[in-house]
């Protein structure tokens, strides 16, 4: 067999694979990003609770504050209750958020909502769950966590909210506070659950859910840079 040189295509190719092969050196990249990410929030979540004002300060300030250890005060408004459709284990049911009352006496009301966790469809309702009604002063420790943001793909095949508040599937303060007419931190906790003496809402079931193919996709491209320089190879060369 023999080598024929073709200018265009050696070009074509070299270019092809350079791009390829940068793609995938990129992936890995983001793969050790990742890896670092995921360290990272594990950790944290480790960490002693800090005050959910401060760090609400700190995220607005640029800092990542997702999955920090949080502790806020105040009184459940449980007639406000929002269910946001979710699964744990399996199990189709509810996460609910529940606004806390942290007003000062005297001040201007104000809430933050609180994922209380996760309910099964009979449980969802707050009528068949009396006893995690609390009215009493508490304080609430559990994760803070930033507004969902779905993707574009996501948005497209979620189904729509219920503004009546019988069933959500975006968790976004911002919009359950909107549909309530009432005024709500953007920011969530998700409960460590210490506070429920009910079985339902199940708390403390936060997940680190870390999107992480990178290395898959490494992969991919690698492997369609060795795809190219085959077919190159193969177009090149002739029979004698």
């Amino acid at each position: 067999m023999t080598f024929h040189f073709r200018p265009v295509l050696t070009i074509f190719a070299v270019v092809s694979v350079a791009i390829l092969i940068a793609l995938g050196v990129w992936q890995l990249e983001r793969r050790v990003w990742k890896l670092d990410l995921i360290a990272r929030a594990e950790a944290r979540t480790k960490e002693a609770p800090i005050p959910f004002d401060e760090a609400v300060r700190r995220e607005e300030m640029g800092e990542n504050m997702e999955y920090a250890p949080v502790a806020v005060s105040g009184v459940y408004a449980n007639d406000l209750e929002t269910p946001v459709f979710g699964t744990l284990d399996g199990v189709a049911g509810a996460y609910v958020f529940t606004p806390l009352d942290v007003a000062a006496p005297g001040g201007e009301q104000r809430f933050v909502y609180i994922d209380r966790g996760f309910a099964p469809q009979e449980f969802a309702a707050l009528a068949t769950r009396p006893k995690s009604a609390l009215k009493d002063e508490m304080t609430v420790k559990g994760l803070f966590r930033t507004p969902e943001k779905p993707t574009s793909l996501e948005q497209f095949f979620r189904p729509d909210a219920d503004p009546d508040g019988k069933l959500w599937f975006t968790r976004d303060p911002r919009l359950f506070a909107e549909a309530r007419k009432i005024k709500a931190s953007p920011y969530y906790v998700d409960s460590s659950g210490a506070e429920n003496p009910a079985p339902w809402p199940k708390g403390g079931v936060t997940r680190l859910d870390f999107y992480n193919h990178h290395l898959e996709y490494a992969l991919t491209w690698f492997g369609l840079a060795a795809a190219l320089v085959g077919v190159y190879l193969m177009l090149s060369l002739k029979q004698r």
